[in-house]
């Protein structure tokens, strides 16, 4: 009796397995080509593992800024081109790429995403209509005019600029915003043609 529950138990265990079906992750051809084009340099900004976020924010209408990751010495003359993020909640969002003004007083817009509401909870991913282009100093940011959509991990030194104000074009007061230790589930790939060392 033991010798035929064991195998039924095992041929169960196996049935099991065959019918979870694959779980590489899915494969999108679109997707994939943006980062094989010939003579371009791909890099990405932000948090690698966007399932680590766990809280959302109760304030309305935020700004995001992520003092924290930003795009690296020598990006300048590249462009964000997508941008994946992971949602909690189907509210409306905008990508922001932002600088310092000269004075300092300042965060100037450089460039942002069209307003979006994401596909579906989870991992989401968009390729910009508009790439926005980097110059020295630029930093990403998020727009969520309503409900917040995005979760951030609360981690002690990390520095992200927020603020409650509404998102203006093309400056925004640099004393709107206060800084809070929340990484935000999101991060920009950008693209640079790669310079000819011969």
């Amino acid at each position: 009796m033991t010798k035929w529950l064991f195998l039924f138990l095992l041929l169960a265990l196996l049935a099991l397995v065959a019918c979870g079906g694959d779980s590489t992750p899915e494969v999108d051809p679109v997707w994939d080509a943006l980062f094989v084009q010939e003579g371009m340099r791909v890099d990405t900004v932000g948090v690698r593992d966007l399932t680590q976020s766990d809280t959302l924010s109760d304030y309305p209408g935020v700004v995001i800024i992520d003092r924290q990751f930003t795009f690296q010495p020598g990006a300048e003359g590249g462009e964000v081109f997508a941008w994946e993020y992971y949602a909690q909640a189907l509210n409306p969002i905008k990508l922001i790429v932002v600088k310092f003004e000269e004075s300092g007083e300042f965060i100037e817009i450089i460039g942002e995403s069209e307003m979006i509401v994401p596909e579906h909870k989870g991992l989401n991913r968009h390729v910009l209509h508009e790439p926005i282009p980097i110059a020295l100093g630029c930093m990403m940011g998020l727009v969520q005019p309503q409900e917040s959509a995005i979760p951030f991990r609360n981690l002690r030194g990390y520095k992200t600029l927020i603020t409650a104000r509404p998102f203006q074009r093309p400056l925004m007061r640099r004393d709107a915003f206060a800084m809070y230790g929340w990484r935000y589930a999101l991060r920009v790939f950008w693209r640079q043609k790669e310079k000819d060392n011969s």
